[in-house]
């Protein structure tokens, strides 16, 4: 099958588009053909060897782990799936690939609905879950006020409208150039972090402090800056890593979280992304030749991304 493929280590121009083994189909789960791959900022981190000192990976390496396709084989001891359903998922081989594998039973796997197009199908899952684990650690209320830091990339689209289902008030970090993109996300207030120290503004805005604050973009020590806007009892929430709780003020919570779906929660979201109740932002979408240069895209500061990057893949027998 045709893949992108990643030789060694290093910058994604290297990535090249050649022929790669078909991933062997197991008892208990399914290959798929790929029609789209979502672009996310963790499969460049892979492929360019950020993390490798505790996350290695092997190579020829096909990079991707979101997408949305069909069913093409079902493995052994696989109930309630046909050949032909539409999927959406995060899979356990390369999504930008013609075929990708994933098991029957993953609650990181979900039935693509009807009106919900490929595209955007791909997009969902890796920063769709991770947004409902986050806004679900946060334990986000009626009537609380929600600072995200990081409001415009793939994380913050989603974070934004799940918070707001909820009930709280918004504010959202990003360029003065974002503001009415995150207004139209659900973001009651917008910080304009060309302006000045964000936190900073939204101290002045709100002295009496925030309920929560999400942050999707700081790591370490710079989290322990967050507490200053927030109020006695507030929740922090980071998809990073940082200080020890006992580092923080006494009365403010931290939670670091790793993506943990549970039964229904992709069906969910994408449900709503089908009814239009849950905007899916795709900043680009690319031809599979040209998936290389979406990693170098979402990292390049003059695109300044929102939301999320898609390459289309499509099987050459569709």
């Amino acid at each position: 099958m045709k893949a992108l493929i990643v030789d060694n280590y290093g910058p994604p121009q290297a990535a090249r588009i050649g022929e790669i083994d078909k991933p062997p189909l197991k008892d208990g789960s399914l290959l798929v053909k790929i029609h789209a791959a979502g672009i996310n900022p963790f499969d460049y981190k892979l492929i360019t060897g950020v993390v490798k000192d505790f996350m290695p990976i092997s190579f020829p390496h096909v990079p991707g782990m979101d997408g949305a396709g069909v069913v093409d084989e079902i493995g052994q001891g696989v109930q309630g799936w046909r050949k032909g359903d539409a999927v959406l998922g995060m899979f356990d081989t390369g999504t930008l690939a013609e075929y990708a594998l994933i098991s029957a039973h993953s609650k990181r796997l979900a039935r693509k609905p009807d009106p919900l197009d490929f595209v955007r199908a791909a997009a969902i899952p890796e920063a769709g879950l991770t947004a409902t684990t986050i806004v679900r650690a946060a334990d986000v209320r009626q009537g609380q006020t929600v600072f995200v830091i990081g409001a415009t990339g793939g994380l913050g689209l989603f974070i934004i409208q799940l918070a707001k289902s909820r009930g709280a008030r918004l504010i959202a970090t990003g360029k003065a150039t974002d503001a009415e993109y995150l207004r139209r996300l659900g973001a009651d207030d917008v910080i304009d972090y060309g302006a000045g120290d964000a936190l900073q503004q939204v101290r002045q805005r709100y002295p009496s402090g925030v309920d929560v604050v999400v942050d999707v973009i700081n790591s370490g020590d710079t989290l322990l800056r967050d507490a200053e806007v927030m109020r006695q009892g507030g929740t922090l929430v980071s998809s990073l890593s940082g200080p020890e709780q006992s580092a923080f003020p006494s009365g403010i919570t931290v939670h670091y979280i790793q993506l943990k779906a549970k039964d229904g929660d992709l069906e969910d979201i994408a449900r709503r992304a089908a009814s239009g109740d849950l905007h899916v932002e795709i900043s680009g979408t690319y031809a599979f030749a040209e998936a290389a240069q979406a990693f170098v895209d979402l990292y390049d500061p003059a695109k300044h991304t929102r939301g999320k990057l898609v390459v289309k893949v499509v099987a050459p027998a569709i």
